[in-house]
């Protein structure tokens, strides 16, 4: 981009770059700060040692996992459908996926509640992976409906004129090109997984089940908010996201600008 830019727009694009990374480093750096005030970097052995930090990490991992899997697998196969097996109703389809993503997660507490208990699911991690499938089933299969639309039909029609089927279209073929739009739809998964506070909070009650983003709740009370701790214990938690992405940066990228560019 900048190398279309003439000096004097060059120089200002570069200066709100900067005033841009600088606005999002700046909260960064004062959590990361703060976290190390007090005892210092003790504050995040505490954390660990004083909490049942590995269980809930686990527990985390487990529910995110499984969602994402979830999430990948209902997303591609319904995008595949609509986007280029096309059956009968397949714009209904596209439509009712679209409706999906306007209802807010916070209004569907109520119904999502009489719904797991009457499955018998409280106080299980079903409980909890469930309805974070579908909430995030919508978003998913929307960018990778998008993303399969962009691909060149000859592709298929290739595929088909050599005698492959369907579905060894869509394992053999479909899956590997689709990696970018994989990875945009696994980060922002597990993102959603990973962050979940209020359905674990609220469908699973037993301790051994809970999940990584309680730990900042065992340092505050009413009379105690022990501000460095919490920080620490939400940079503990960061860090499996930031490790994803830095893992998976480059076809995350690639999604992200996929149908970008004809």
């Amino acid at each position: 981009m900048f190398q279309h830019q003439r000096l004097f727009g060059r120089a200002i694009s570069q200066v709100f770059v900067v005033i841009a990374l600088a606005l999002l480093i700046a909260p960064l750096a004062m959590i990361v700060q703060t976290s190390f005030q007090g005892q210092g970097p003790e504050n995040y052995v505490i954390v660990i040692s004083t909490t049942p930090f590995l269980r809930f990490f686990l527990n985390s991992l487990v529910i995110s996992a499984v969602t994402v899997l979830l999430v990948l697998v209902c997303s591609i196969s319904s995008a595949y459908a609509i986007a280029t097996l096309r059956p009968r109703g397949s714009r209904l389809f596209m439509v009712l996926i679209l409706a999906g993503m306007a209802l807010p997660g916070i209004a569907l507490i109520v119904p999502l509640f009489y719904v797991i208990q009457a499955l018998g699911l409280l106080n299980t991690y079903w409980a909890v992976i469930v309805p974070l499938t579908a909430i995030s089933i919508p978003f998913g299969a929307l960018v990778a409906t998008n993303y399969i639309r962009a691909l060149p039909v000859e592709l298929y029609e290739a595929a088909r004129i050599d005698g492959a089927s369907n579905w060894t279209y869509f394992v053999r073929i479909l899956i590997p090109v689709a990696r970018p739009i994989i990875a945009v739809i696994t980060i922002f998964t597990f993102l959603a997984a990973w962050n979940e506070y209020t359905l674990p909070l609220i469908f699973i009650q037993n301790t051994d089940l809970q999940v990584l983003t309680q730990v900042p709740t065992y340092f505050q009370s009413q009379r105690l908010v022990d501000t460095p701790k919490i920080f620490a214990a939400g940079v503990l938690i960061s860090l499996p996201i930031v490790l994803a992405y830095v893992l998976m940066q480059r076809l995350f990228r690639e999604g992200m600008s996929a149908g970008a560019v004809k």
